[in-house]
This record gives C-alpha cells, structure tokens and sequence, in this order.
C-alpha cells in the first residue's frame, strides 16, 4: 500500500511542532518530498544546503569494492544534515517512501550568523550534532558480533526517539545491514537470537519491544554513552 504523501501545509504544521536549532526559520523553509531512492537535491553554491527530516529517513552511502551499498550515515527524522558540492560521490538518498525534509539555504544561515551570534551558537550545535550522530554510529560499529551491533543500534533508537519499551524500527533490516557492514541474513540472526534468549520481543515486522533492558545493555558491554543528550556545548 502506498503511503499518503499530504501537502505541503501539513508538513509545516508538523515542523512547527517540532523543536530544533532553527525555528525562526520556519516560515521560509522549502518543503522537499521525496520517494525511495531519490536523491537529496543538491546545492550548486559554495554555501551548500541544510536539511532537517520532518519525516521518514535519509541515508549516506557509498558503494563497496564488492558492490554492496554501505551506508555512512543515517539521518532520521529530527535530524540535520549537509549537502554541499564536496560529498557529491556519495549519494545522499531518501531511504523511506514518505521523506520529507526541511530544506534551509546554507548562504543564508551563514549571513545570519555572521550578524547574529546567539544564531551562529544554533548553527554550530547542528553542526555539532551532526558530529556526534558519527561517533554514535562508530559505537554502533564497534560491536563485536552482529547481536552487539543491532543491540547498540536498538539503544541508540530509544535513546534518540526518548521512548522506552516499544521501538518502532525507521529502515528495513535490508537497510540496517547496509548500515551495519553485514550481510541481511546476520541481521535476521542476530534478531532471532536476541528474541530466543528474551531480551527483546518482535511485534509485527517493525516493532520491537526491549524485554530485558539490563541484558540488552550488557551485551554491548556497557550503557549507551550520551546518545540522549539534548545538548552539546557550543
């Protein structure tokens, strides 16, 4: 079935509601929708472009000497991200049927910033953060097995959605092993591992409910570091 794409007003309406680094932007954002696979519009200008994911999820990726897709970096919804002339051999893509983003000139955040300098402290915290979704994605990563990795990536999801219990999955298990480095099989496994041993509950194909929070944490050796955090010094 095919997703409700709803217009351009509801978006707005939705990104008003949404806390972030840019509100005072709001009101003169483009609204960009996207499908599956579509490339992120790029920015021909020196200044590049921010977007912010109202919905859905995007993805950075590169294609491996094998041939297989590794994705470099994933954005979800109330992420920011940059597109800029620089990272043009590495597609930024829409990685969900209904994406839609938030699109904020980089030229005119840098004018801005150059005269405002509580707005230039704004633009240096998504900077910022964008930093920290890499070094969460290198602990994601550093599992050792697949169960550590997808145990991480579960945490993180709590951690950046502030929810506890039920986590609704944003990707296929196609895409997360894209992003894991493993192959889609692995991921199925490490799942049903995870499940058989009680740690986690599988509700519907993308759901998943964390049963045994201690031993979820423990598997990756330690509590997810920091991966809630709303703010980072400027």
């Amino acid at each position: 079935m095919k997703p409700i794409i709803h217009p351009a007003d509801y978006y707005r309406r939705l990104l008003a509601a949404q806390p972030h680094a840019l509100k005072r932007l709001d009101g003169s954002v483009a609204i960009v929708k996207l499908n599956r696979d579509q490339q992120v519009p790029e920015d021909d200008g020196p200044a590049g472009h921010w977007y912010y994911v109202i919905a859905g999820a995007v993805r950075r990726s590169t294609i491996r000497p094998d041939g297989r897709r590794q994705i470099l970096d994933l954005m979800l919804v109330r992420d920011f991200f940059f597109v800029g002339n620089s990272q043009r051999e590495e597609p930024i893509e829409a990685i969900t049927e209904e994406t839609v983003l938030a699109g904020y000139s980089g030229a005119r955040l840098e004018n801005l910033g150059e005269r405002d300098r509580q707005f230039a402290r704004e633009l240096r915290e998504i900077t910022f953060r964008s930093l920290e979704r890499t070094r969460q994605q290198l602990v994601v990563l550093g599992g050792v097995t697949t169960a550590d990795k997808v145990s991480a990536f579960l945490l993180l999801l709590e951690k950046r959605y502030r929810e506890r219990g039920d986590i609704r999955l944003p990707i296929t298990r196609y895409d997360l092993a894209e992003y894991l480095a493993v192959s889609v099989e692995t991921v199925c496994r490490a799942f049903s591992d995870l499940q058989q041993r009680g740690i986690i509950a599988l509700i519907g194909i993308r759901t998943v409910r964390i049963v045994d929070r201690d031993a979820l944490e423990h598997q990756i050796g330690r509590k997810y570091p920091n991966a809630g955090s709303d703010t980072i010094a400027a």
